[in-house]
Formats: C-alpha cells, sequence, structure tokens
C-alpha cells in the first residue's frame, strides 16, 4: 500500500534563499513563485506586492494551523490523500521508467551546466522557403545561408547589430526590438539556438545556426546567475531532468505506448471476453448506468473472474471500485467492449504503475514527495477554510430583523416606477407641431387620441414601469414635475415622443419575511469573514513569523 504521511521539507533550497520562516518551518523564493507566477509579482506595484506575501503569510498559517489540530487525519482527508498520492505515483512512475531512459546523458550534462545561467540575447534570422514562418521568404536555404554569412561580415565591419536586424531579419518582432531576445534561461528555446547562444562569447556574433525558423546570427551582450541558483543539489537535479525533457517530448506518446505493451505482457494480463460482452448487455439494458455505474445490477458477474493479472483473477467489483473514485462528470460508457477493454486496462496500468513505482522507490524520490507536499498543503488549506466557515452559526432571527429595520429604506425597497402619457409619431415636424399645441393649452389625451402610435385608445397612457423596464423614458419623467410635458426627444430611429408625467410611484419596503434569506446569507458572510480575520490575527500572533524579503525585491 503508498504511503500517505503528510510531508513537511525545511531545507529543500539553501538556507540564503529562505524568504519566510514560521517556527521551525522555512519558505524559500521558489516556494513563494510556486504560488505566484513571478511574472505577475514583477508586474505588480509595491501594495500589490505587500497583498500577495501577505496572502502566502496567511495561507501558509492555515496550513500549519490545519495540521495542529489534526485536519490531516480527518477520515475524508485521508482517503483523498491517500487516492491523491497514489496518482501522483502513476504519474512519477511514468516519469521514472518512460520518459527517464529516453533523455540523453549530454542532454542532462549541458543542462546541468547552464541552468544556472542566463544570457542576454538579441538576434537576426534570415529564414528561407521551407523554414517555419508565416510568410517565409522565397529564398533557397543555401541563399539564405550565404545571406546570412554576408549580414556577419558587416557586423564584423563595424556596423550596428540593431541596425542590421531591423534592415534584414526575418522575424517581424524585430523593426520594433531591434533583434534583442532579451534574457534567455536554458530551456526556453530550440536545442540548435540556446546551445549556440550558452556557448557564445560575450559582443562575439555567432555563425550561422540553423533552426527551423532559418539561420540566427546570435549575439550575447550579458549574462548572470539565474533564479535556480538557490536550489539545493537534489531540487536542481530534478528542474535539471524536467528542463532536459523538453528534448524528448516528441518521443513520449509513442514510448508510452510501447511501454504499456510491454507491461501488459510481463503482467500477464488476460481478459474473459465473456464476461466482458455481459458488461456490455447490462450496461446497455440500464440506461440510468449513464450517470451513475451501480454495483447491484452486475450481481451476476459477481462470482465471474474479468480479468487475470500477475497471476492473480479481479473481479467486476475490483473494476467497478476503482470507478467509483472518479468524479461523477469523468464517470466513463460501458456500452462496447473495445471502451471496456480501454478503460479497463487503464485501471490495470495504473496500479502496475503503482506497483512498480513503491518497488523501485519512486516513492522517495524528490519530485514525488514535493508534489504530494504541495497536495496536501492544498488539501489542508481548503479543509481549514471549511472549517472556519463550518464554525460560525447562522445569525439570530432577531439579528436578522434589526439589520432589515436598519437597511430597510435603502436597500430592500420594491423599485420606484412612473406613469406617464406618450404622444409618439412618426415625423418630427409633426412632433414639434402637436409640442407646441400642447403647450398651448390643448388636451394632451385628445392629441394622444388622435396622433399617438402609443395606445391611442387610452390616450398614450404607459406604466406604471420602473427604470429597469425602460430606462430612457423613466430617466425623462425623473426629471419632470406632475403634469409637466417633455420637449421633444428621438424615441426610435424612426419615432419622435412628448411624453407628460401622470404619476411617481415611490418603491416601498419589501416585506421582512421576502428578504430573511438574503440578510441571513449576508450576515452569515460576513461573521465567516470576521471570524477568518480574528483567526488569522490569532495565528500570528502565536506562530513565531521570521521576514526576509530582501530576495523577492532584488
Amino acid at each position: 500500500m503508498i504511503k500517505y504521511t503528510v510531508f513537511i521539507f525545511s531545507f529543500l533550497f539553501s538556507s540564503n534563499a529562505n524568504i519566510l520562516t514560521i517556527n521551525d518551518k522555512a519558505f524559500s523564493y521558489h516556494d513563494f513563485f510556486a504560488r505566484y507566477p513571478k511574472k505577475q509579482w514583477e508586474r505588480a506595484d509595491s501594495l500589490q506586492k505587500e497583498k500577495m506575501f501577505n496572502d502566502f503569510i496567511n495561507r501558509e498559517l492555515c496550513v500549519l494551523e490545519a495540521r495542529n489540530i489534526g485536519l490531516h487525519n480527518d477520515p475524508e482527508n485521508v482517503i483523498k490523500i491517500y487516492n491523491r498520492s497514489n496518482q501522483i505515483l502513476v504519474n512519477e512512475s511514468y516519469e521514472h521508467f518512460v520518459a527517464k531512459p529516453l533523455v540523453s546523458k549530454e542532454t542532462i550534462e549541458l543542462t546541468r551546466k547552464n541552468a544556472k545561467k542566463e544570457v542576454y540575447v538579441s538576434h537576426i534570422l534570415i529564414g528561407h522557403s521551407s523554414s517555419h514562418l508565416n510568410s517565409p521568404p522565397k529564398r533557397s536555404i543555401d541563399e539564405a545561408l550565404l545571406f546570412s554569412q554576408k549580414i556577419k561580415k558587416e557586423f564584423e565591419s563595424g556596423n550596428d547589430f540593431a541596425i542590421l536586424a531591423e534592415k534584414y531579419s526575418d522575424d517581424y518582432s524585430s523593426k520594433n526590438n531591434s533583434g534583442i531576445v532579451g534574457w534567455v534561461t536554458w530551456g526556453a528555446t530550440v536545442p540548435e539556438f540556446q546551445e549556440a547562444a550558452f556557448s557564445q562569447k560575450k559582443d562575439v556574433i555567432s555563425s550561422p545556426v540553423l533552426t527551423n525558423f532559418g539561420y540566427h546570427l546570435i549575439l550575447v551582450t550579458d549574462d548572470r546567475i539565474s533564479d535556480y541558483q538557490y536550489m539545493n543539489d537534489a531540487a536542481y537535479e530534478n528542474l535539471v531532468f524536467n528542463i532536459s525533457k523538453n528534448s524528448i517530448r516528441d518521443k513520449l506518446r509513442p514510448a508510452a505506448s510501447k511501454y504499456d505493451e510491454r507491461v501488459l505482457e510481463e503482467f500477464n494480463v488476460v481478459f474473459n471476453l465473456d464476461a466482458i460482452n455481459e458488461i456490455v448487455d447490462i450496461y446497455n439494458n440500464n440506461i440510468a448506468l449513464e450517470n451513475n455505474i451501480s454495483l447491484d445490477v452486475f450481481n451476476s458477474l459477481f462470482n465471474s473472474v474479468v480479468c487475470i493479472y500477475n497471476n492473480k483473477g479481479f473481479g467486476i467489483k475490483w473494476f467497478l471500485n476503482k470507478l467509483s473514485k472518479l468524479p461523477s462528470s469523468r464517470t466513463p460508457k460501458l456500452n462496447d467492449k473495445d471502451n471496456i477493454l480501454s478503460i479497463f486496462q487503464t485501471i490495470i496500468l495504473q496500479d502496475i504503475a503503482i506497483i512498480k513505482g513503491l518497488k523501485s522507490n519512486v516513492d522517495q524520490s524528490y519530485l514525488y514527495k514535493w508534489k504530494v507536499n504541495d497536495m496536501v498543503s492544498n488539501l489542508l488549506y481548503d479543509s481549514y477554510l471549511k472549517y472556519l466557515v463550518n464554525s460560525v452559526d447562522n445569525p439570530d432571527s432577531l439579528i436578522i430583523k434589526e439589520y432589515y429595520e436598519k437597511h430597510k429604506l435603502k436597500d430592500y425597497m420594491t423599485d420606484e416606477t412612473v406613469t406617464i402619457r406618450e404622444i409618439k409619431v412618426s415625423n418630427k415636424n409633426l412632433a414639434d407641431s402637436l409640442y407646441n399645441q400642447a403647450l398651448l393649452g390643448s388636451s394632451f389625451v385628445e392629441l394622444a387620441n388622435r396622433f399617438s402610435l402609443t395606445s391611442p385608445d387610452k390616450g398614450g397612457l404607459m406604466g406604471p414601469f420602473s427604470k429597469k423596464q425602460s430606462s430612457k423614458y423613466f430617466n425623462i419623467s425623473s426629471n419632470l414635475k406632475i403634469d409637466e410635458i417633455s420637449s421633444v426627444f428621438s424615441s426610435t430611429n424612426s419615432s419622435f415622443s412628448i411624453i407628460k408625467l401622470i404619476n411617481k410611484n415611490p418603491g416601498k419596503p419589501l416585506p421582512f419575511l421576502d428578504v430573511y434569506k438574503k440578510i441571513e446569507l449576508l450576515l452569515l458572510k460576513e461573521m465567516q469573514e470576521k471570524n477568518k480575520n480574528k483567526n488569522l490575527t490569532y495565528l500570528k500572533n502565536k506562530n513565531k513569523i521570521i521576514k526576509n524579503t530582501s530576495l523577492l525585491y532584488n
């Protein structure tokens, strides 16, 4: 059985990289940027940065307190930690058995040598007709090489690199950035480009470097130590492998397929096709199973062996138990033989990955422990917030009533409405004429009866209506006094109106019972937020917090 101990790491990174210590637990520069992307931090102003760092502290205090009160031993969390640790082990086993053998020692060594350095790079790109550009030039690859060599000589003769880049480069951005790529870390570009850039002497232009995009002339003008300098050896070696893995991305899928075939054969996996066909029949005859695979309907198969692997027989219960751990949205369909075989093979392959991973101590690797620790931390943080929320009782009905009486005239009113009469016509001159007649004392109702496109039989009567129902008419009406007539306005693209305000109907308080639940939820959220802030203050006073943010602000 996989271990699901809660891992706590205090020294994953060198001690001088710690930006925060809570009691005896240290948090590194990289711990922080695992939560907040570095680019987000660099774009933030000083107030935003302070908030981000305080949020980081608050989060870790919550996780620490969650451990202290034993939330990691809560049965629901224990099951989640166990299942999620299993999934992490499956993923890391595939990394260990499939990806790792594909990465060459030379690639690992180059990455190990260069990952702690960054170089400041500019380039000139000379494309050709087959290069991977949106609009590749018509020149041949040989012509691109000769042209690149010509530009190289121009630079060596004293021409400015930026001017040459703006003039010649097929990188469309060079017109704006003069060919500047900026600070480049190892692993961020294609292998041919990075190998040339990281081996290039400063201020010396490279020979033409061919990539899928064309020939590059590379100029390195500066270098510096990367953020990875703060990692300890174990963390750095893990990073080296992850960066190196970029070189074999296109090989991973076919390698994994071959590995799966080999493993299924190695563990002697054989399916009982009669049982598989019976599963299909049962599933297709029970429509309700599409959303919820129930064990009961498969009881006729309980004594049947569905699969033999590793010289053991496994029945339908074993497979359905595995599927029950999936979210309902991911419940698979068992509606045909090939689909079932694919699903059940995946279950077996994951089970084998756990067995092989434990046997090869993959669960003792740095990355597995880091990922489990991170997963548990996220789980405990969510659990602690839930714990704080659940520890707050619903507000008393008297408090809700008091809040209602205090705020009802502002926040809990029916909408204000107006009632008007309208004369709407399709001609502006006619509208102006009717407006003048109304001002001179003609009956608005009679004019509406004769000319209005709106309710002529009712003297143009409209309403009552609120601002939500007709903001334009409501806003015009709100500026009128009772029986006052508006000037002519364009009511639509092809019509013109005059309105007369008949009545204003102020809103009235909504019944208490109609808004009871809304106020209850509002007050509950306020109480929960107060409880959260109170707890954070308590935790800050309870624990010893040492901040060292100098690295973040360098």
